[in-house]
């Protein structure tokens, strides 16, 4: 059985926080490894296109709270530079606030794995620094022009280095001949160790230019499977019609017993 905790919004510190502890994160974040806050800044657009910083800033103070570990801020943008991204989108003054490094996944020296349950990517580039990493999945809630949805796991599409998947755009390659493949061979290699979903706002009916919605939810679980059907359902489709859920449940975790914890 997986936890889910679904916890109504006041703001983003106090929300985030009942969410994680709803799941027990406190006890179970690492006091010896590097924790990384992927939140979603696929390019610099405003929220809900990309993550709230707001949202970052709650993950941020829960684990400063919890653990003794150095924590950073992650991520390797899909379209521009990461680092333009980050200070366009906020980042850039909550890391200097708190003293975080941030990491470019896109320039940050990787090194080649591969797998033989991989379904298309046979290898993979995985930046060194998040090979051993705790992975804080920080993604808002939307629909996708290619997946039907972007939420836990597809957000993990900002591991891969630019240099390896550019071609129309930095993680082009990525996108054929299967989206939904690459979106289980990504966690497949590196899955999110813990998952906070701002749905506070969602944004439906396209990924980038969508429509926002106003839902005024935090999702949060160590399995992304199940954070993810969850999502999806409150999107308003059924996690057993999407392909890259389908090939992830089981491997990667579960939509099939889901325990949800509500607020």
């Amino acid at each position: 059985m997986s936890i889910v905790a679904k916890i109504k919004c006041t703001d983003y510190s106090s929300s985030i926080a009942t969410a994680l502890d709803a799941i027990g994160a406190g006890a179970r974040l690492p006091d010896d490894k590097l924790i990384i806050i992927k939140p979603n800044l696929t390019l610099a657009d405003a929220p809900p296109v990309t993550t709230n910083v707001g949202a970052a800033r709650g993950v941020l103070e829960y684990c400063r709270s919890h653990t003794s570990a150095e924590i950073a801020i992650g991520e390797g943008c899909g379209s521009g530079t990461t680092g333009d991204v980050f200070e366009s989108t906020g980042y850039g003054d909550l890391a200097r606030e708190f003293g975080v490094r941030l990491i470019d996944f896109n320039t940050a020296p990787a090194v080649t794995l591969s797998d033989p349950n991989a379904l298309q990517l046979k290898e993979f580039h995985l930046p060194v620094i998040a090979q051993d990493a705790f992975i804080i999945s920080l993604p808002v809630l939307k629909d996708h022009s290619f997946t039907v949805t972007t939420i836990a796991l597809k957000n993990m599409f900002g591991l891969a280095p630019a240099p390896f998947y550019r071609g129309c755009w930095n993680k082009s390659k990525l996108h054929s001949p299967s989206t939904h493949k690459s979106v289980f061979d990504v966690c497949l290699y590196k899955s999110p160790d813990l998952s906070v979903v701002d749905a506070t706002v969602a944004l439906t009916g396209m990924h980038l230019a969508g429509t926002p919605k106003e839902l005024g939810l935090i999702l949060a679980s160590f399995d992304p499977v199940a954070v993810d059907a969850v999502g999806s359902e409150l999107l308003g489709h059924d996690p057993a019609r999407i392909e890259y859920l389908q090939l992830a449940n089981g491997p990667l975790g579960t939509m099939d017993d889901i325990q949800l914890i509500e607020a």
